[in-house]
């Protein structure tokens, strides 16, 4: 009789587990949801605007404009705040560039690639020199420096010691010589496995940059499919990782519109992912602080390996029209901010603790209640509850074995509550947008 009873146990709390994840009742770690929370706890870094995305351009090699950057404002219907140019380590300052930048009243990014290996990278007359133009070019400078060192395909790459060596000397030269520059850590998609190798540390990056191109095939290869790819996906690994502590550029974007790999025109490819980007960004990327489209037509302005895709707007009608209404609003910012390196600012994170969604109730971690909410805990016996505090607001929350909508319970040793509670009691309002399956909790 014993035995049965304890096998009867067993069956109940086999079926109470069962009953909390089957499918449209509970989404244990619910991955598809994200919760966006404003918290007040960020503090700005260099040029970092408070609101909106620097609107930026690759257009040097787009030789159907010349390479003017009048012209495609002009074209695009809106001023670029920043256009950017790739410099080889150890080739002189493009000083004429920066006089072009000015006449457009934009701002530089540089790609500052040592190709010929990381040794040439000393703390020397070349290096200051150019820290020194940089500065007197009397502008904010993003200096994206070894970008894409993640990738075997860099003469950078397969050292990561030496590799962080030569970031945080470079970074220590321009702190010294050149306050203007903001250091941008810019990393391709793709091995997501080696990224973390190759970080130096908080204190010695601005911005995080990742570069994300949409192709029909991946290395001009017909069974190497990848226009299911989502642009917002391939962001995701980088701006999870790091938005809640740097801002994040897209160093560079790109999607072709005809590929030599089946010779075909892909204008509604483009046109989708070209969309996709720039609206997402805009409804649920809000960290996302700049970003930059490479528009070149690679079929003939590449290496003759690299002519395979063509990302340029201006060679399509459609598309640029495209580009221009997404890129319309205030949302994409034609000016560089003031800068306010330091400063408070209400910033929405994206919440990375595990999110249970449950008959309809979405619970959000103490951890994060803490760490996004900015309110304190303490936990009460007989009867359990928890008790919340931040500023005025202080009230309890019961604690119960099983979810419950007004309630909160434990699982794994970690307390759950509801956020729709939580937001009411302590003056959030919450936004549902279903399309992007996501909920954003201001104040």
């Amino acid at each position: 009789m014993q035995k049965l009873s304890k096998l009867t146990m067993k069956l109940l709390l086999l079926l109470t587990m069962l009953s909390l994840t089957l499918p449209g009742t509970s989404a244990w770690a619910n991955q598809e949801l994200r919760v966006l929370i404003e918290t007040e706890n960020y503090h700005l870094t260099k040029f970092e605007p408070r609101e909106g995305t620097y609107l930026g351009a690759y257009v040097i090699q787009d030789t159907l404009i010349n390479a003017d950057m009048s012209k495609f404002n002009q074209l695009t219907g809106k001023k670029h705040a920043s256009f950017f140019m790739y410099v080889g380590y150890g080739r002189p300052f493009p000083e004429q560039w920066f006089n072009d930048l000015k006449a457009v009243d934009a701002v530089a990014h540089i790609a500052w690639e040592p190709n010929d290996g990381l040794e040439v990278v000393q703390d020397d007359a070349y290096l200051r020199s150019f820290a020194r133009q940089l500065k007197d070019s009397d502008m904010p400078v993003f200096l994206r420096f070894a970008s894409e060192m993640n990738g075997d395909w860099t003469r950078y790459n397969g050292d990561p010691e030496k590799y962080i060596e030569k970031w945080r000397l470079v970074h220590d030269v321009m702190a010294e010589e050149a306050p203007n520059v903001m250091m941008v850590w810019t990393v391709f998609t793709f091995p997501q496995e080696t990224i973390l190798k190759y970080y130096p540390g908080d204190e010695y990056v601005d911005w995080v940059g990742v570069n994300i191109y949409n192709v029909v095939y991946h290395n001009n290869n017909l069974k190497h499919r990848a226009d299911h790819e989502d642009p917002l996906e391939l962001l995701d690994y980088v701006y999870d990782t790091f938005s809640e502590r740097k801002p994040i550029q897209i160093s560079e974007y790109g999607a072709t519109h005809f590929t030599i790999t089946d010779n075909k025109e892909h204008v509604e490819f483009a046109i989708e992912k070209i969309t996709r980007m720039y609206k997402g960004i805009k409804n649920k990327y809000p960290r996302v602080k700049s970003i930059f489209y490479f528009d070149v037509n690679n079929l003939i302005n590449a290496p003759l390996n690299r002519r395979i895709n063509n990302y340029a707007l201006t060679t399509n009608q459609e598309i640029l029209a495209t580009y221009a209404a997404l890129i319309n609003g205030p949302h994409y910012l034609s000016e560089i901010a003031e800068n306010q390196e330091g400063e408070p600012s209400r910033e929405l994170l994206n919440v990375k603790d595990p999110i249970h969604t449950i008959n309809g109730t979405t619970y959000i971690s103490s951890h994060a209640v803490r760490n996004y909410l900015g309110a304190q805990m303490v936990l009460k016996q007989e009867p359990k509850l928890l008790q919340i505090t931040k500023n005025k607001y202080t009230f309890n929350i019961e604690v119960t074995n099983r979810p419950q909508p007004d309630a909160a319970f434990v699982k794994n040793g970690t307390s759950y509550l509801p956020l729709r509670v939580l937001a009411s009691r302590l003056g959030y309002r919450l936004t549902w947008d279903p399309l992007e399956k996501m909920i954003k909790v201001t104040r």
